[in-house]
């Protein structure tokens, strides 16, 4: 190969090359180049070597497109193996904190098991063995529900003030009159009246079977219609005698539900009647019912004189009319 000036025959200077004709840059002539045989080798030559490079060009970037997707999947296959890693570590941890909670929790049993065998021997011993001979002991008494109204004195005041927060709890109610229109009473005072101790209460657990009924004169108010009187009562289950000295109680009292001949819409208030309340709260129980303290005028025996006089009414009403039914035979 040799290198040739392009070079114009006319006027000797520059040729540049457009559209495979060679123009003159000075004088504008246009000349044409005859190709021999071996030019057009070294042109075909010239394409296939250039095709070869841009095949090799593309190979390769085949080839590094292949190891950079080969590297991403190697990539995320180490990830989710460690992943799996992970998630096996931390199941086995977990497993491992589960065994170790469970021994806890027997272990944890056993203690508590040979402390109450310890307190149990305690309570049903009365000697004590050392090493260096045998001490007598007296064992503490247990507290028990054998409450009597001199044990809830001293602590009566409590109960009471109790009570009237629960019942101050439930503040207002609504009324239907005879026209069914509602009307709404909120409560402004409920003050303390007498207390009542019921005791061997039946069907009942340990528990339940002692209670406590304190019985509340409840004022209801209404801008329009004034105030209502009524009488409701909360009690207290779960009251214990402390061998050490007054009684265990947590306070927590509660009201009871009401039947229909409670003052109020859907049972929900009061009674306008002190018997009916004492009859609800306390006479139904069916246990042995004790005073406690007595400052109405409703006592036990009023109310069960009340009851005794109803009842001779009803006896007397029931003979007249069986009277009036026979003279109507007759006649």
């Amino acid at each position: 190969m040799k290198i040739v000036n392009l070079q114009c025959p006319n006027c000797g200077a520059k040729l540049s090359v457009m559209d495979g004709m060679y123009v003159c840059n000075s004088c504008g002539t246009t000349t044409a180049i005859d190709y021999d045989d071996s030019d057009v080798e070294y042109e075909k030559l010239k394409t296939e070597a250039e095709l070869q490079a841009k095949q090799q060009a593309h190979e390769k970037e085949l080839l590094e497109k292949q190891y950079e997707l080969q590297q991403k999947a190697q990539i995320e296959a180490e990830k989710r193996q460690a992943k799996r890693n992970r998630q096996a570590a931390m199941s086995s941890a977990v497993k491992i904190w589960i065994r170790r909670l469970i021994a806890l929790v027997i272990f944890a049993g056993m203690i508590y098991g040979c402390y109450r065998l310890y307190l149990y021997i305690r309570d049903h011993s009365d000697i004590y063995s050392s090493a260096s001979g045998s001490v007598l002991a007296t064992p503490t008494p247990a507290p028990n529900y054998n409450v009597t109204p001199e044990d809830l004195k001293a602590d009566l005041d409590d109960f009471i003030s109790s009570g009237k927060t629960i019942q101050m709890k439930i503040d207002q109610c609504a009324v239907k009159n005879n026209n069914g229109i509602i009307q709404y009473y909120d409560k402004t005072d409920a003050v303390f009246l007498d207390a009542y101790l019921v005791t061997g209460i039946p069907d009942k657990a340990d528990y339940e079977s002692c209670r406590l009924v304190l019985i509340y004169e409840v004022t209801w108010h209404n801008e329009d219609y004034g105030d209502q009187i009524c009488y409701d009562a909360v009690y207290f289950d779960g009251i214990r005698v402390n061998p050490n000295g007054g009684i265990i109680s947590d306070y927590k009292g509660n009201t009871i539900w009401r039947s229909d001949a409670a003052w109020g819409w859907a049972m929900a208030y009061s009674f306008e009647e002190y018997s009916q309340c004492y009859l609800e709260s306390v006479k139904a129980l069916g246990g042995t019912v004790s005073d406690v303290v007595i400052n109405s005028s409703f006592t036990t025996d009023t109310i069960e004189t009340e009851e005794s006089v109803s009842e001779d009414i009803d006896d007397e009403a029931e003979e007249d009319y069986e009277d009036d039914y026979e003279d109507d035979e007759e006649d």
